[in-house]
């Protein structure tokens, strides 16, 4: 039996309805969503800000159109808000961008391929693709344009960059793209001691004719999606271990058989990236064995929004900060 209350409050537990570790924690509200976007199979692998608009990445965008090279989705930053404060609480749908990526088939649709990251500089974005050759990963940064009036992508062939991963472990690329003062960063997946001894990040200038490769810190666990870049260089990365990775990835940790999902804050600064001394954010439940795959991030008024792939299912949900509340709020416990 369904019970739901309202409540005027500036935390908040959620309890869903599933019983497939789903259940979000305090702080977190959950975002219905509608049409694709519900679909386990969607596998977001991204988020970004373009303009007012945000933009859904998922990691093969041609299984969802067959004109083109398929779709990417959007959201308006208003509808996302209307939704947040109680004024339209009907399941959001995303709409499509038309996706055109001529010629790009071969590192795109590799078997174990896929798009992983997106970001913008003005109407300029750049991806970055994770591809398998040979059980070998490189990921490619590829430049495009965006064309918000035709609702159409269309991505440039001849500007792809490739890195070849520098852990060479199964799977794990550039997971993480993000621009600042006009250079795009791509950020590895795996950056622990035990693995990856001199972690990098490639730091690129907008026409690729310039790279060089800055520091990292070592991380422990995987970096999933970074948001955006603040004025003096800080930005927020989702960090998530799955105790199924332990002997891949080889962390230090005393519990191997509990999740952590967590939001780090990192910065840029002296052509490096250092990590900050705030301490992460927590949004595991420990109830949630195996956790949840958070796959995109970006910065929303004090909070995040957040969104995972397909593991366990496809959710949304908005971390909000202790002094970011809504006036209004909904706990459905089941």
């Amino acid at each position: 039996m369904k019970k739901v209350f309202c409540l005027h409050i500036l935390f908040i537990v959620i309890i869903s309805c599933s019983n497939q570790n789903t259940d979000l924690i305090f702080n977190l509200v959950k975002i219905d969503l509608s049409g694709d976007l519900a679909e386990k199979n969607f596998e977001a692998s991204g988020l970004a800000w373009y303009k007012d608009y945000l933009i859904i990445l998922p990691q093969f965008p041609h299984k969802w159109d067959k004109q083109y090279d398929g779709a990417i989705y959007f959201i308006s930053q208003k509808r996302i808000l209307s939704y947040l404060n109680g004024e339209d609480k009907n399941p959001i749908i995303g709409e499509k961008i038309h996706f055109i990526a001529n010629n790009l088939d071969e590192i795109g649709k590799r078997n174990g391929s896929g798009y992983e990251a997106i970001t913008f500089i003005n109407d300029t974005l750049y991806v970055s693709i994770e591809s398998v050759n040979d059980n070998l990963p490189s990921s490619f940064i590829v430049k495009g344009i965006i064309d918000f009036t035709k609702r159409q992508i269309i991505l440039d062939k001849s500007t792809q960059f490739e890195i070849k991963s520098q852990t060479n472990i199964h799977n794990m690329g550039e997971e993480t793209i993000l621009n600042y003062n006009n250079f795009v960063y791509a950020i590895h997946e795996a950056n622990g001691q035990n693995i990856n001894k001199e972690p990098f990040a490639t730091k690129l200038n907008k026409n690729f004719l310039f790279s060089e490769k800055i520091k990292m810190p070592n991380i422990d666990f995987r970096i999933t999606d970074a948001t955006n870049v603040d004025s003096i260089g800080k930005f927020y990365a989702l960090n998530y271990y799955y105790p199924g990775e332990f002997l891949k990835l080889k962390p230090n940790i005393k519990n191997k058989d509990i999740a952590i999902e967590q939001i780090l804050e990192l910065q840029i600064i002296n052509n490096q990236i250092i990590r900050t001394d705030k301490t992460p954010i927590k949004i595991s439940n420990l109830n949630a064995k195996n956790g949840r795959n958070w796959e995109g991030i970006v910065r929303l008024n004090n909070g995040f929004l957040i969104i995972t792939d397909m593991f366990p299912e496809t959710i949304m949900a908005y971390y909000k900060s202790s002094n970011n509340s809504f006036a209004k709020l909904n706990i459905e416990i089941k």
